[in-house]
């Protein structure tokens, strides 16, 4: 009897030990289906996210407690350094047997639900990066080898919480590419490298809880790290994405993007805010760039012509981001109109543009007309075909000036190259 009160009770001192708040050591068994993680960055100089970032991960872990299979979610949290409860950059893990429990407790409801709570029933690892930035991408490569290691996964999905500026070059206030971690930012590019770098296989999707996103540019730097992007061309509003609603969908084995899309513009109708949203299938964003070139070398003659205003052209950007990104299809609708095209024939002349875009943007979903209207923006939603593309100096009067743009985007924006803008020039 005083043997097996012994074993009971070294049996128990592994279970306390396995629900310890701390990430165990040894390499967990690995999960069948995805496992989403998410990179959360509060520590901004450009206008605090932090209120609604902790509200993000209080929508997660109540989405995961009302799930009805197991699953796992791993938050990344860059908090303001010495903030409570997180005063470091954290790693926070919760897995739910599908039961109401997770991490092998009830799920935490009513008044103790709370940012506080949650941080004290994750499995977390701290990270002493103070004199580090979570937009470096050695700090990224860090942390999602880190999460690979705590849950084994078939596969993974990210969602990136922060400020952004899609293909517009990063580590200067305002212009953002993702992120802001004191002011520092990661560019498109780099990120994509970091993802690579980071995951032997591609991600079933990023979605980016963060502004201005959903870009031909953006998109077609990540389609060798992800299948799919969910995004934004639009500025985001600060609560972004309502997860208690839509987690779910990002665990099933199929992706309901369109269901993922009608959620967010849902939320932000419900609170009379403004919203476009889209999902790419980044894996026909080659497609895309060729049917681009073609059509642009085909009315090429025309281009100087082009009005690019909102008028003529549905655009994107507002205040010092405006004229960054215009509706890739209106754009071309102009484009022919210019090269003597009749509005009758237009739909025909553009339609291997249409077709490529049928298949690279899966799922789109917007709030038009002048009652969600975003700073003096409105979005006609017959002219919104779910991204937008940048249109360069040499085409565009309003970004003549803009010379750190141009510069940049012909320099390391590649989707410049594919699309076919540099053949135009010569």
């Amino acid at each position: 009897m005083i043997r097996m009160k012994k074993w009971l009770y070294g049996l128990l001192v592994v279970f306390l030990a396995a629900c310890s708040n701390e990430i165990p050591e040894q390499q967990p068994a690995k999960r069948s289906g995805r496992t989403v993680l998410a990179y959360l960055i509060s520590n901004n100089q450009s206008g605090s996210l932090d209120t609604y970032l902790r509200n993000n991960v209080i929508d997660m872990y109540t989405a995961l407690g009302n799930m009805n299979e197991s699953c796992m979610l791993l938050v990344f949290y860059r908090p303001y350094t010495n903030d409570t409860p997180l005063g470091n950059p954290t790693l926070m893990s919760f897995y739910t047997d599908g039961r109401g429990n997770i991490n092998n407790v009830p799920a935490l409801k009513g008044m103790n639900l709370t940012f506080s709570g949650i941080c004290q029933v994750a499995e977390k690892k701290e990270y002493t990066m103070n004199s580090q930035i979570a937009t470096d991408p050695a700090v990224m490569e860090e942390v999602f080898k880190d999460m690979q290691a705590v849950a084994p996964s078939d596969s993974y999905g990210v969602i990136f919480g922060s400020h952004g500026t899609g293909w517009m070059k990063g580590n200067s206030v305002p212009t953002k590419a993702f992120g802001d971690d004191n002011g520092y930012n990661i560019n498109i590019p780099d990120l994509a490298n970091a993802l690579k770098n980071s995951f032997t296989e591609k991600l079933d999707f990023v979605l980016f809880d963060a502004c201005m996103m959903a870009n031909a540019e953006v998109c077609y730097e990540l389609k060798d790290v992800t299948s799919h992007c969910v995004a934004s061309v639009l500025e985001t509003p600060v609560y972004g994405f309502p997860y208690d609603q839509l987690l779910s969908y990002l665990y099933a084995d199929s992706v309901d993007y369109s269901a993922v899309c009608h959620e967010f513009i849902s939320f932000n109708k419900k609170n009379n805010l403004w919203g476009t949203c889209a999902a790419v299938d980044c894996s026909q964003m080659e497609n895309l760039a060729e049917a681009v070139k073609a059509q642009l070398l085909k009315w090429k003659e025309a281009l100087p012509s082009v009005t690019l205003d909102n008028l003529h052209v549905q655009q994107y950007g507002v205040n010092s981001f405006q004229y960054f990104s215009y509706d890739v299809l209106d754009f071309f609708r102009e484009l022919g109109r210019k090269s003597g095209v009749a509005d009758t024939d237009l739909n025909t002349e553009i339609a291997s543009v249409q077709t490529a875009l049928n298949q690279a943007v899966t799922a789109k979903e917007c709030l038009a007309g002048p009652e969600y209207e975003f700073d003096g923006l409105v979005i006609d939603d017959t002219r919104f075909c779910g991204i937008g593309m940048y249109i360069p100096g040499e085409y565009n009067r309003y970004v003549t000036n803009k010379t750190s743009w141009n510069n940049y985007y012909k320099q390391s924006i590649a989707w410049y190259r594919a699309a076919g803008w540099d053949t135009l020039t010569n």
